[in-house]
């Protein structure tokens, strides 16, 4: 395992043999979740805060690119991954433009290479959750320095102010 946090990865696959070789290969690695269907998938994710999604495209019911649409809208935080054995070409295009995917893996899938991507999807995550954090810092912080300069009329404590605004807009550009 590369670190002491096991992030909580949901893996979603209409076929139990995939989930069945996906947990032997990660359950070391990671804290898995599956889901068998994209509704399933959203109840686990209203449930659990998961950190990866990787989910098959061709599922009956709501393919793939849809799952990762909604879970763009509905848990923006979760670093998305589509995962399919066919090339369907138009599929990418539109999971990466509606669904801000992050990686497009093709079965049959190399266990090493598949265990360094989620790997480093998770550090993704870790680093788009602080850099969130940061930017809502910076807000708050600029925040209460415009009220103390309001509260002190003072022109120093206007221009830190006006300085962490603009420090928190830079933040929040940074992702």
């Amino acid at each position: 395992m590369e670190s002491e946090t096991r992030h909580p990865i949901l893996i979603v696959d209409d076929e139990p043999d995939v989930l069945f070789s996906l947990k032997s290969l990660l359950r070391h690695d990671f804290e898995l979740h599956t889901a068998e269907s994209g509704d399933e998938a959203l109840r686990v994710m209203n449930d659990h805060q998961i950190h990866v999604l990787m989910t098959d495209q061709r599922m009956p019911g709501m393919t793939g690119v849809e799952l990762v649409r909604r879970v763009r809208t509905e848990h923006p935080e979760a670093i998305r991954i589509v995962f399919t054995g066919y090339a369907d070409i138009k599929a990418v295009v539109e999971a990466i433009n509606s669904g801000g995917l992050y990686r497009y893996i093709t079965k049959p899938w190399d266990p090493d290479e598949l265990i360094e991507t989620l790997h480093t999807a998770a550090k993704r995550y870790v680093a788009d959750t602080a850099r969130r954090a940061l930017s809502r810092d910076l807000r708050t912080l600029g925040t209460d320095a415009e009220q103390l300069s309001s509260d002190l009329s003072d022109e120093r404590v206007s221009e830190i102010a006006s300085r962490c605004q603009s420090l928190a807009e830079r933040a929040a550009d940074l992702f």
